[in-house]
């Protein structure tokens, strides 16, 4: 009598839709942390040259009317913006993680997407930025790829 012991190890298999919206946000974290490096530096040199309105001759009557007409809507604080993207952008390192751990399949990885990706919508409003449209496409993107995930969250463990 013979007796055969075999161990089988079972993978557990990554299903294909994570493997689709893993792959997505790859490429979305690589793209969001080059754009975001590019304006940080883009913000940071536009910080250092002289604004629009130091180039304007204000005794001017025209120069004047030009100033007037622009009012203070083309102020912008270029320190704070170039600030947002740097903060932006290295916030796609957490989430980049979390991502790696949900394309392991771990559960962990879901919820340290969702808390950076929670924070990174939040930053706008801390630095109190307006709300235009880019910002809330990202949080409409983000808000979704949350949901597509925790979906799947019971193939995690």
């Amino acid at each position: 009598m013979e007796e055969t012991n075999s161990t089988t190890v079972t993978v557990a298999k990554r299903p294909t839709f994570i493997t689709v919206l893993c792959i997505l946000s790859f490429v979305g974290i690589a793209l969001s942390l080059a754009v975001g490096i590019y304006r940080y530096f883009d913000f940071s040199s536009s910080a250092a040259e002289p604004s629009l309105f130091g180039q304007i001759d204000s005794s001017d009557p025209l120069g004047q009317a030009m100033i007037e007409a622009m009012g203070e809507g083309f102020k912008l604080d270029y320190a704070k913006l170039a600030m947002n993207e740097l903060i932006m952008a290295l916030l796609n390192i957490p989430i980049l993680i979390g991502v790696l751990m949900m394309w392991k399949l771990k559960r962990v990885g879901f919820y340290v997407y969702t808390a950076f990706e929670i924070i990174q919508a939040l930053i706008p409003v801390f630095l109190q930025l307006e709300l235009n449209s880019m910002v809330i496409y990202g949080i409409v993107a983000s808000v979704v790829f949350i949901v597509l995930y925790a979906i799947n969250l019971k193939h995690m463990v």
